[in-house]
């Protein structure tokens, strides 16, 4: 029996390392796949690795909070949307909380009449100029907040199981100056 030939760009050539990473298909699909590292363990390859992996773990994160959202007629979209109307109170309209929560006016629309046609949430006059509407949450959200933070606590309780505080905290910090260089031209 013959041994199968290996095609010469699957040898890893001292010069040369092969890695797995995470990364996402044009139609959205989680996978991972193979690809030649020029300098193992460079800064680019790990600036490169983290990023792609930080991306691909948002993205399970979400996706597993979106599969035990959709057992109670939630969505991540849906629950982040009143998660962010009850932190900014009855203070910012559409336009503003858009820009706050980093989505894009219409779809924020969308969801927000959802929300209202549900009545968990009120678009009402602004106390400080009474031809804007500012969005609230109604007392309906409440029970919906609790159902949601109950299902939000257990998936974060699974993913962050056996992960030492301390280890929480240093990617905090990463988190923050990433975020302090987004925020910096």
């Amino acid at each position: 029996m013959k041994k199968p030939k290996l095609a010469k760009k699957a040898l890893a050539t001292p010069a040369t390392a092969l890695r797995w990473e995470p990364t996402v298909s044009s139609t959205g699909e989680l996978l991972l796949r193979r690809r030649e590292v020029i300098e193992p363990g460079g800064q680019e390859e790990v600036h490169y690795t983290f990023a792609q992996s930080l991306i691909f773990l948002s993205r399970r994160w979400r996706n597993l909070m979106n599969q035990e959202l959709s057992r109670v007629g939630q969505s991540q979209a849906r629950w982040g949307t009143l998660y962010w109307i009850d932190v900014f109170g009855d203070s910012l309209n559409q336009t503003e909380l858009a820009d706050r929560i980093g989505v894009e006016q219409q779809t924020l629309g969308r969801v927000l009449r959802g929300l209202q046609s549900e009545g968990l949430i009120e678009r009402v006059a602004s106390k400080n100029d009474q031809r804007a509407k500012v969005i609230r949450l109604t007392p309906a959200a409440d029970p919906v907040m609790r159902q949601i933070a109950a299902i939000q606590e257990t998936v974060r309780r699974k993913l962050l199981r056996d992960i030492p505080a301390e280890d929480l905290s240093t990617c905090m910090s990463v988190f923050a100056a990433i975020l302090a260089n987004m925020d910096t031209p």
